[in-house]
C-alpha cells in the first residue's frame, strides 16, 4: 500500500482539526505552525490566565512558542506532571525506576539517595560538566515516600508550628520529591545560592533539564519561601520553555501546562 503524500496528511490533518474544533476558523496558512491546528487568536485565549509578563513573551513569538511546545509534548507526561499544594499524588504512587545514586559516580549526604533511572543521563551529563569546571554537586535528597514525607512533615509541625512548616514542607502526597525527580543539592540551606557549587547549579542546571522549583520572592505563586537548593528535573525541551516564555518560573509553566495540555495535543497536526 503507497503511503499518503503530504498533501493528503495535511488534508487528513485539517478534517480531524475540523471535527474537533468546528468553530475555529481553519484556513492553514493562518495557523502559526503547520504541526498544530491553532491560530494566534486561539494562542491569545489560551494565554489570558497567565501573568502579563507571560503573555507578552509568548506572543511576541507565536512560532517559536509552538515549535518549542511539540519538544515539550514528545516528553513523557509524567516528567512534567504538576505537583504543588493544590495537585497531589496518590499515596501509593511510587516511580517504578527508581535507581540509588551510590551506584553511579555521584557523590550523595547519605546511601539512600534515589532518582528516577530514565533521568539520570541528564544527571550524569550535569555531573561531569560541573567537574571539569572544578565543582563536586552533592545530592542531599531527592526521592521521599508518601510515608516518609509524612513522618518529615510532621516534625516540622512539632519544631516550628504549622504555619511555618507549611512554607517550607510539603503535606505527604504534595512533595515534588514523591516524583523521583526533584534534587535537593548541597547544604539544603539558606547559604546554598552563595557557594561555589550553588552558583554553578543557578547557572547551569537548566542545560540539563532541572530547574529551581521556589524561586526567591515567588512565595505567594508556588506557596513555598525561597529554597535556592530544590530543583526538579523537568526535561531539556521543558527547562527551555520555562527560561523563553514563563519568565524562568517553573510554576508558571507546569500550571499552563497542566491547564491545557489536552487542548493542545489534540490541536496537534499529523505530522508529516
Amino acid at each position: 500500500m503507497m503511503s499518503p503524500s503530504p498533501r493528503s496528511r495535511s488534508l487528513l490533518g485539517a478534517v480531524l482539526a475540523l471535527a474537533l474544533f468546528p468553530g475555529v476558523a481553519l484556513a492553514a496558512s493562518s495557523w502559526i505552525t503547520p504541526e498544530f491546528a491553532i491560530t494566534v487568536e486561539d494562542l491569545q485565549g489560551m494565554v489570558r490566565s497567565v501573568p502579563q509578563t507571560v503573555q507578552d513573551a509568548i506572543l511576541k513569538d507565536p512560532g517559536g512558542f509552538m515549535t518549542l511546545m511539540a519538544q515539550v509534548l514528545d516528553q513523557p507526561a509524567e516528567l512534567l506532571v504538576l505537583v504543588d499544594k493544590e495537585h497531589g499524588l496518590p499515596a501509593t504512587y511510587v516511580p517504578k525506576d527508581l535507581v540509588a545514586l551510590k551506584n553511579y559516580p555521584t557523590v550523595t549526604a547519605w546511601a539512600g539517595v534515589k532518582l528516577r533511572k530514565c533521568i539520570m543521563p541528564e544527571v550524569l551529563k550535569m555531573v561531569a560538566a560541573a567537574a571539569a569546571d572544578g565543582i563536586t554537586i552533592t545530592f542531599s535528597s531527592a526521592y521521599r515516600s508518601f510515608e516518609y514525607q509524612q513522618g518529615l512533615y510532621e516534625r516540622e509541625v512539632k519544631l516550628y508550628g504549622k504555619e511555618t512548616a507549611d512554607r517550607e514542607s510539603a503535606v505527604p502526597g504534595y512533595s515534588q520529591h514523591q516524583l523521583g525527580t526533584a534534587v535537593d543539592f548541597g547544604s539544603i540551606s539558606d547559604g546554598y545560592d552563595k557557594t561555589a557549587e550553588g552558583k554553578w547549579v543557578a547557572a547551569h542546571a537548566g542545560e540539563y533539564g532541572f530547574t529551581i522549583s521556589y524561586p526567591r520572592g515567588l512565595e505567594s505563586v508556588t506557596g513555598y519561601r525561597y529554597e535556592s537548593w530544590h530543583y526538579r528535573y523537568i526535561t531539556v525541551p521543558g527547562a527551555l520553555m520555562q527560561r523563553r516564555f514563563f519568565t524562568d518560573v517553573q510554576q508558571y509553566f507546569l500550571v499552563f501546562l497542566s491547564e491545557n495540555r489536552a487542548r493542545l495535543e489534540q490541536m496537534r497536526m499529523l505530522r508529516g
